[in-house]
């Protein structure tokens, strides 16, 4: 009761708290999985902020791009009214040892790792609508098989009813079957609540109202044989977490590059217009020079050499990241490749199952009114069937959510509008 209760109350906040997210027809009320998708990856707060990190990438770029270019400076000193200088300087960097290089290729591998940031939280946000309506699917067809079963019941106690009447069968026959009806009346407001919990996720995500039923066009897209090496290659270069981590490599060697640059000289071609003078014994200046200016900062000691061992143990410390994420997520498609194995294999054996149950309770049912069976054995034999139902409705789910999960992790999905690209 907490549980419903909670649910509803959190359900009206929701209502008042969020927009409808789509226009619904008034003769129809489902809306589409895709949709959702969509929906949730345009407008998801981590889509945005990876979009505001795409943009300053790209401004980063516009500004290394600059460093080629002349820099012009102006120097000002004052002593009083009549020994005060200024100077105008516009530098040219002819050679600076790789820096302007360094800063630009760290400015683009920036950007990468803004469209593999952008990339990854998409995958994240499938992965997690894909788990939702796992949930959901599971429920709505839950409720389904037991309202089934419910039906089935609800012959059996006429059948009961009549037979008391005529003295066949008694109050604890009764009671038994209405102690099963009970379980199921139960076990449908349990499932009712998770169906509630999972339209609310789904409106969580999208941060907007979901009015209807959520609509999901299931097609089987793996053949019999699945080419699992493929699918584990297809992951190492495809995967937006790998991508994020070569990026992000590709940026510190760049910055161990802009380190390295930093034990040469800078070689500029300067030109100066200075006019003034600070001092008394000098004469006004008013000139023009143009002269070559070498600078040079490699910082303290040997400070720029410990510097750049250290850039390289980061970029080897990286690398062995990579590898590791690579060998975890490898796992996890391992596992998921062989719950799905397991499970169409299993849904075979299942459909087997459900078909004997019925003829078992069928058969109970046919003896018992010959009075071979006791009325014990026929509902005993009515819940196998009802479990055996719920059990192939839940796992025919599964096994379909998990053949896009093997599409999305070996990234053979468009993490922009969710359409498959492509079965190995």
């Amino acid at each position: 009761m907490f549980l419903l209760l909670g649910v509803f109350l959190y359900s009206s906040n929701l209502e008042n708290k969020y927009v409808s997210i789509f226009n619904i027809d008034e003769g129809s009320c489902s809306i589409k999985f895709k949709d959702i998708i969509k929906n949730t990856l345009g407008n998801h707060p981590s889509i945005m902020v990876s979009k505001e990190m795409l943009q300053s990438a790209d401004k980063s770029i516009e500004s290394a791009k600059w460093g080629y270019y002349p820099s012009p400076s102006i120097d000002y000193s004052y002593k009083n009214q009549n020994e005060n200088s200024i100077t105008f300087r516009v530098d040219q960097p002819i050679w600076t040892g790789g820096k302007l290089d360094a800063i630009y290729k760290k400015a683009n591998s920036l950007k990468e790792e803004a469209n593999s940031s952008l990339d990854e939280n998409r995958y994240k946000i499938i992965e997690n609508n894909l788990k939702t309506l796992k949930s959901y699917l599971q429920a709505k067809n839950r409720l389904k098989v037991l309202d089934e079963n419910i039906s089935d019941y609800k012959l059996l106690e006429s059948m009961l009813n009549r037979m008391m009447n005529a003295g066949v069968l008694s109050q604890a026959d009764k009671n038994l079957l209405d102690s099963k009806i009970s379980i199921l009346q139960t076990d449908i407001l349990v499932t009712k609540s998770k169906l509630k919990v999972s339209k609310i996720q789904f409106e969580i995500l999208t941060g907007k109202k979901i009015p209807c039923e959520i609509e999901f066009e299931y097609k089987s897209i793996f053949d019999e044989n699945i080419n699992i090496e493929k699918l584990v290659k297809s992951l190492s270069i495809n995967h937006p977490s790998l991508n994020l981590i070569d990026s992000k490599i590709k940026k510190m060697i760049a910055e161990l590059d802009e380190t390295k640059s930093k034990i040469w000289p800078t070689l500029s071609l300067r030109a100066e217009h200075k006019d003034g003078a600070l001092y008394k014994s000098s004469d006004d200046i008013n000139e023009n020079i143009a002269y070559l200016a070498i600078s040079i900062s490699p910082g303290a000691g040997l400070s720029a050499k410990s510097n750049i061992e250290k850039s390289k143990i980061e970029v080897n410390k990286v690398k062995y990241e990579r590898l590791s994420k690579e060998k975890e997520l490898i796992d996890l498609l391992m596992s998921d490749y062989i719950s799905f194995i397991k499970l169409k294999s299993g849904i075979k054996l299942l459909k087997n199952d459900i078909s004997t149950a019925q003829q078992i309770y069928e058969s109970n049912n046919r003896l018992f009114l010959s009075e071979k069976k006791s009325w014990l054995d026929v509902v005993n034999s009515l819940s196998e069937v009802s479990k055996y139902r719920i059990n192939y409705s839940e796992q025919n789910i599964e096994k379909e959510i998990l053949e896009y999960m093997l599409l999305l992790k070996s990234g053979q999905i468009n993490l922009e509008n969710f359409e498959v690209i492509s079965v190995l």
